[in-house]
């Protein structure tokens, strides 16, 4: 079964960790071209699979599988936009994307200065 989104979190996971195709197989102990198929093909891997690469890097099966959808539960029409969005970054655009958020909270919520930010 092809998986877009699971070839996307696959492609993104894999870069946020800096591997190579071949490093990223060696971890999971499957071959270089099944982790080609994943990214290139969107083919879902057996089972085991999912759950060893769910342990390993502490990313739920359903975020690999592209059901992360409703995680937030944002009443809707709000930030719906932000909401479906996020999950299509990497780790360095999630960086800018918090640098931002915390330029506009701290304009809103200026009463909590001082206070450690939990981003």
């Amino acid at each position: 079964m092809a998986n877009k989104e699971f070839s996307n979190e696959i492609r993104i996971l894999r870069s946020n960790n800096n591997l190579t195709m071949q490093e990223f197989a060696d971890q999971l102990g499957v071959t270089k071209g099944a982790v080609s198929m994943w990214e290139n093909k969107g083919v879902v891997p057996r089972d085991d699979i999912l759950m060893r690469i769910s342990k390993i890097y502490g990313i739920s099966i359903d975020k690999l599988l592209g059901n992360n959808i409703d995680d937030l539960e944002v009443p809707e029409g709000k930030l719906s936009y932000i909401q479906r969005n996020l999950g299509k970054l990497d780790n360095e655009q999630l960086k800018k994307a918090e640098n931002v958020l915390k330029v506009v909270f701290d304009d809103i919520f200026d009463d909590d200065e001082g206070e450690e930010d939990d981003f």
